[in-house]
């Protein structure tokens, strides 16, 4: 430990703090006391204590401005309510001083908590927003207000309403942002520094001093395999649908370059190109422009289609085209690929394969051996796709130490009912109580929510995106020392997924 965190006190001494609660770091102290003085946007590394620091500056606020209230805001109910219970393990506030309002909570009732008096209270951003449109609530009593995973505030989204709102209502308005990472673009991470009126940025990483005698170190292993021939195989029968289509964009002038090199972002811009050209033509000229506009959506499918088989397995492309062909009388695209002489092909070669990705066949043995190693731990397991999600916990039920659960959301698809709230905080229970010790979760699972700590986290695939690869990562090693690996298929998506994602995480850094 460096000697300016041995000098410190144990816990923080502070009014409205419990005594002998909070440890005492130099880190968040110090930016506790710049976040009280102006608008702050703290970016730091999951399990540091972004919460606790906010606590540290609620306390201040509520204790120096008695008057006035605190607002903390998270993007989703379960969120906003563990933030509560740990502002109260943190705060000395009564029962009543706080208050939590969820879509869930009656405007009636909500009209009353804003005109009562209640010192802190803790809302969904989309609620604090409805009824600052209705009147319901005016900001200008508050003297805080705090914004979670506010790499979200861009654009429509809640945050930047509620955060304008403030600066026009306050007197003295004090915004305080939080999120692990911002992004890697600069562009973004300045429109929500614009949004959120932010006038000074506090960023930590495991290496600052300050920072890493708190930090459990994580180790990080890539596991690179091959798919089998069967795979390639049907990976090119896909490939050759996709470049018949792509080569007829190629003669219409559509894309540049040969298809072979064509990519997803080379065709999110030829969609524009041919929405642009079939508002500039008249009625009578346009058939030529719905046709490519028919080869270029054929041609995103076919994409997915191909990412799906190359990453994720044989079961859930199989799902994906099942749910095509219910969907082609209904999308002209969707039928010119069932109609393609390529397609029966492709099922047939699809029904006669068994064989389980590489992936499927490396996670078991993963989850196997950390069990063998500590029976007590806690594995989870992150996946795109939800359809994977479901394979995932098949094929990883049947064996006696293995107590798997799937973790998604709460919006419903076809066949594909989601968990509810309830649900998803009764399957977190089992997992923090030891009743599960695998979780297989989405996206979900990346975001704030109270996961326990994990002695594994297993990446089913690379992603692309920093923001996430940083959510993902640091599920682990935040009580102890933590393991993460991330598998991935050479030569497809995986790999330019899996060098996007470094990429950006050091250019965020940089920025």
């Amino acid at each position: 430990m460096s000697p300016q965190a041995r000098a410190q006190p144990r816990h923080v001494e502070a009014p409205l703090v419990w005594p002998g609660r909070v440890q005492a770091r130099l880190y968040q102290q110090t930016i506790a006391d710049k976040a009280s003085r102006k608008n702050t946007l703290v970016v730091l590394p999951t399990a540091l204590g972004k919460t606790v620091i906010s606590a540290l500056v609620a306390s201040y606020f509520l204790y120096n401005h008695r008057d006035l209230r605190v607002l903390v805001m998270a993007p989703t109910r379960p969120l906003v309510l563990q933030h509560e219970q740990t502002y109260r393990s943190i705060l000395t506030f009564t029962e009543e001083d706080a208050v939590t309002l969820t879509g869930k909570t009656p405007s009636a009732y909500r009209k009353q908590v804003w005109e009562g008096n209640a010192h802190i209270i803790f809302a969904t951003p989309q609620v604090v927003k409805n009824d600052l449109e209705t009147g319901l609530l005016s900001l200008k009593d508050f003297s805080l207000l705090v914004f979670d995973e506010c790499h979200r505030a861009r654009k429509e989204y809640a945050y930047t309403d509620v955060a304008r709102k403030y600066v026009e209502q306050a007197s003295w308005p004090i915004i305080l942002g939080m999120t692990a990472s911002p992004g890697a673009d600069k562009k973004k991470i300045t429109e929500i520094c614009d949004a959120l009126f932010i006038e000074q940025i506090e960023y930590k990483s495991e290496d600052d001093p300050d920072v890493s005698p708190y930090v459990n170190p994580i180790q990080t292993e890539w596991k690179y395999l091959d798919l089998p021939a069967e795979y390639r195989n049907l990976s090119q029968i896909i490939r050759s649908m996709l470049n018949g289509r792509l080569t007829q964009l190629s003669r219409l002038g559509i894309i540049k370059g040969r298809p072979e090199y064509v990519g997803r972002r080379d065709l999110l811009e030829a969609g524009e190109i041919l929405r642009y050209r079939l508002e500039e033509t008249i009625e009578e000229e346009r058939g030529p422009i719905y046709s490519a506009i028919v080869a270029q959506s054929a041609s995103l499918t076919l994409f997915h289609a191909l990412e799906l088989l190359e990453t994720q397995g044989i079961p859930v492309l199989t799902q994906f085209l099942e749910r095509l062909e219910r969907e082609s009388e209904e999308k002209r695209s969707y039928k010119t690929i069932i109609d393609d002489h390529h397609y029966n092909e492709l099922k047939t070669l699809l029904g006669q394969c068994e064989l389980p990705h590489p992936k499927t066949i490396q996670l078991k043995t993963e989850v196997d051996n950390q069990l063998k190693q500590n029976p007590k731990s806690k594995v989870l397991v992150f996946t795109q796709y939800r359809d994977t999600a479901s394979y995932l916990v098949d094929r990883l039920r049947g064996t006696a130490a293995i107590s798997v659960a799937r973790f998604v959301g709460q919006a419903s698809k076809q066949n594909d009912p989601g968990l509810s709230q309830d649900e998803q905080a009764e399957i977190l229970r089992d997992f923090r109580e030891g009743d599960t010790n695998v979780l297989v979760a989405t996206c979900i699972g990346e975001e704030g929510l109270d996961i326990p700590s994990c002695d594994l986290v297993i990446f089913y695939e690379p992603i692309p995106s920093e923001i996430r690869f940083i959510q993902r990562r640091g599920r682990t090693g935040r009580k102890a020392a933590g393991k993460v690996i991330i598998l991935a298929a050479r030569g497809t998506f995986d790999i330019a997924y899996l060098h996007a994602s470094r990429r950006r995480v050091e250019k965020m850094r940089q920025i």
